[in-house]
């Protein structure tokens, strides 16, 4: 890549970060000052306290009636995947505790090197500036992600840490060789400790990897897995030890879930959850919006990008058919081909919705900002492709108007 163009890419990302950063700012300065304040909500940092107290449970659980904490044999438990509380272990131990966890700028920052990771994978595809910041704006301002990431909360620290986690194992898995193959395994993995669905992609691209490597004779990338198996063993074994099942984080111990007729999981929620996830956003007689607060709406509103990918894979498989060219581009470490990864994504889309909830209180579709790595996926598969039309841009333009919107119509609400 040449200086000039290098330069381009190094000044198109600033530009994104400093807005999104200056968004960030201004949206906690509407919120009375909260950008380095200690989140309530941040289980994972007393998570961590209690860990450098050599403790697994969360003493004095029954203190935190208003945190999601496990309850097993009488005692409390932090019930979430534990990668993002692993993170936070040296600045709780730097800061003495909990308390000194900025909780909201760290989930700000990690959304802004999500939106990094994301204008990287394209830039390392080889789009333009303006194709890279596209993306990277579309995904980390134009969708639910930005409401996320204005709290340090437990669920927003998951899903924000998460997304990043995954892009960046994109970007690594984009790479040429086994070093960095091994650096997204190990940053799938992680993501997968935050929101376990990222086993999805993390299988898909495992899969790939390794057949590549046997029928490529390419012994080193054999290895570049282990990461990621490192990872699900050091998880397995944290949950063994604290549940006796290796699969248990402790969810099924909420009392929400012990409650439930139906448990955390059942095929009675799929359909209704689906359904959920199509409600309208409409307007009143007054001209005022009106949504659903618990459980989503219609996600093609909220995260506009699945709108994009359905009528770009769309106009792709009907101009395809016509030509009969060929079905998806070759070399990609993930599926390509369209059809491949919109059953990966109708596959996490049945499995979220056969959860009990869609994630309460929100707005917009919030879990289905963990889904945006398939539609991610498909435009990095096709490269370069075209720069962002006139209509691409509009439709981002809204969706950053509409996404503004929500994080500070919650302020209110």
């Amino acid at each position: 890549m040449d200086r000039i163009t290098a330069r381009r890419h190094a000044a198109a990302l600033t530009a994104v970060l400093g807005c999104l950063a200056l968004a960030l700012v201004l949206y906690h300065d509407l919120a009375g000052g909260t950008l380095l304040a200690h989140n309530a909500y941040d289980s994972y940092a007393l998570q961590a306290e209690n860990w450098l107290a050599g403790r697994m449970t969360i003493a004095g659980g029954e203190t935190y009636p208003w945190l999601e904490l496990a309850i097993y044999e009488g005692q409390y438990y932090q019930s979430f995947p534990p990668v993002p509380a692993v993170l936070l272990l040296p600045l709780v131990a730097l800061g003495g505790g909990a308390q000194a966890v900025p909780s909201n700028l760290v989930c700000a920052v990690c959304g802004l090197l999500a939106a990094a990771g994301v204008y990287g994978c394209f830039w390392r595809r080889g789009a333009a500036p303006a194709a890279a910041a596209y993306f990277a704006v579309f995904c980390a301002a134009g969708s639910n992600l930005f409401w996320l990431m204005t709290s340090g909360g437990v669920w927003f620290l998951a899903q924000v840490m998460g997304f990043c986690l995954a892009v960046w194992g994109v970007f690594w898995a984009l790479g040429p060789c086994a070093r960095q193959q091994a650096l997204a395994a190990l940053c799938l993995a992680a993501a997968v400790g935050c929101r376990p669905f990222y086993a999805l992609p993390l299988a898909l691209w495992g899969v790939l990897l390794l057949r590549r490597a046997w029928r490529q004779g390419q012994r080193r990338l054999l290895w570049a897995p282990a990461p990621a198996a490192l990872v699900a063993a050091a998880m397995m074994a944290y949950n063994y030890a604290r549940f006796g099942s290796v699969l248990e984080f402790g969810h099924n111990y909420l009392p929400e879930f012990q409650r439930a007729a139906d448990g955390q999981f059942s095929l009675r929620y799929l359909v209704p959850n689906l359904l959920n996830l199509l409600r309208p956003v409409t307007l009143d007689a007054a001209g005022r919006l009106q949504f659903e607060h618990f459980d989503g709406f219609c996600f093609f509103v909220a995260d506009p990008l699945f709108l994009l990918w359905a009528i770009c894979g769309l106009r792709a498989a009907a101009g395809r058919k016509a030509a009969r060219g060929p079905a998806a581009p070759s070399g990609f470490p993930f599926p390509a081909r369209g059809a491949a990864l919109a059953a990966a994504f109708a596959a996490a889309l049945a499995l979220t919705c056969m959860h009990k909830t869609l994630g309460g209180w929100q707005f917009g579709a919030r879990y289905l900002v963990d889904l945006q790595i398939y539609p991610l996926l498909w435009f990095l598969a096709r490269g370069r492709g075209r720069a962002p039309g006139a209509a691409a841009w509009g439709l981002c333009g809204a969706a950053v108007l509409f996404n503004l919107y929500g994080a500070v119509y919650m302020l209110g609400v």
